[in-house]
């Protein structure tokens, strides 16, 4: 596996506390991992063979990161004077119909402002083959050396979704316009709704962050009136239906948070609408993790780990939950989590630990006990 030989300032791996297990600090940059596995890669390392294997068996989609344009930003953000060939091996890679989904990781006072309007001028103006733009925004944990970076908040987010709104309607007659999307972070942080469902097209980056929230709310919605049909055929209860045998703890990161609490807005109006309001959300609880592990700013729930997680239910248990709902995202293909906790590990601290799919299924299926 080729290995990322550049020394990215915001890279995250870089970020890691010392003495975590060995795999999670390898950073690759390997053209077959992205494509099999959706990894970002920068195109710095590729040789003439490699294009040239690419091409010929037409390996895509890849998923690439740019960030940039512009030399002098693109050897600050790389750590390096070696990348620019990446944005011609970007050009080849087009020309020869190879599909990509383009990332740019965005820098405040770095790469944003006028710079991210040229990114995009040359991504929708100059290739043909490239998907999807995802804009995401810098991670920063706490054991960031650099300190020109600077993370996103509320006032920045909200600044930065508007002038992407204006970018899109002043281009809007270049169909490359539509490619561009903001991860879902940002309207969190900003305080706006997502787009609606049909913006985000094929969702091609969504396990990037984009529009992962719009597509967990619209499957809620999709599949409650269902739940709710059962539930009155069946005469079964809704969780929160004032029994106190059914409290029930959601653990989730902040971000998640907002988007759990979208989610019962939804349910909410839809049981009101079916007169299934006698009971109300007091035997639910959504506990935000704040992630101290990290140095408290990193905010997704797929970056928790077990010790923070613990600390949280051991805070918490005395209130008697009969159900504490961890998401399996925060786990690896080998069921540990960032930490090396194992699901048993978090069983362990209360018998009412139960792990579930993170999807909308899943979630509704606790709350109708269906299960």
């Amino acid at each position: 596996m080729k290995t990322c030989k550049n020394k990215c300032i915001f890279c995250f791996i870089s970020q890691l506390p010392e003495n975590l297990r060995p795999s999670l600090y390898i950073k690759d940059d390997d053209y077959l991992q992205s494509y099999m596995h959706g990894n970002f890669i920068t195109l710095t390392n590729l040789t003439e063979k490699d294009i040239k294997n690419i091409v010929k068996f037409k390996i895509g989609p890849l998923y690439v990161s740019i960030h940039s344009f512009n030399e002098e930003i693109r050897n600050k953000l790389f750590g390096n004077n070696k990348n620019i060939n990446a944005l011609e091996n970007l050009k080849v890679l087009d020309n020869n119909a190879v599909r990509t989904n383009i990332q740019i990781v965005l820098c405040p006072g770095i790469n944003d402002m006028d710079d991210l309007q040229n990114t995009l001028d040359n991504l929708t103006k100059n290739f043909k083959k490239i998907q999807s733009i995802g804009i995401v925004p810098v991670g920063i944990t706490g054991y960031n050396k650099n300190k020109d970076l600077k993370s996103y908040d509320k006032n920045k987010s909200k600044a930065l979704i508007k002038s992407i709104e204006e970018y899109k309607q002043k281009n809007i007659k270049n169909k490359n316009i539509k490619k561009i999307y903001l991860s879902d972070e940002f309207y969190i942080m900003a305080e706006k709704e997502f787009p609606d469902y049909k913006d985000y097209g094929r969702f091609l980056q969504i396990q990037n962050g984009i529009g992962k929230s719009a597509d967990f709310l619209n499957k809620v919605e999709n599949k409650l009136q269902k739940k709710i049909n059962l539930l009155i055929k069946n005469r079964t209860s809704y969780v929160t239906d004032n029994n106190t045998d059914n409290n029930i703890l959601i653990i989730t990161s902040e971000y998640g948070k907002g988007v759990l609490e979208k989610a019962f807005n939804i349910i909410n109006d839809r049981r009101k609408s079916n007169n299934l309001m006698a009971g109300t959300n007091a035997n639910i609880r959504i506990a935000a993790v704040k992630n101290n592990f990290f140095g408290g700013n990193v905010k997704t729930t797929g970056l928790l780990t077990g010790t923070d997680i613990i600390k949280t239910i051991e805070k918490l248990a005395a209130e008697g939950y009969r159900k504490i709902l961890i998401p399996d995202c925060i786990f690896n293909n080998n069921g540990l989590t960032l930490d090396d906790y194992k699901v048993n590990s978090l069983k362990r601290v209360n018998s009412a630990v139960k792990i579930i799919n993170e999807s909308a299924d899943a979630l509704l299926n606790e709350l109708f006990c269906q299960n």
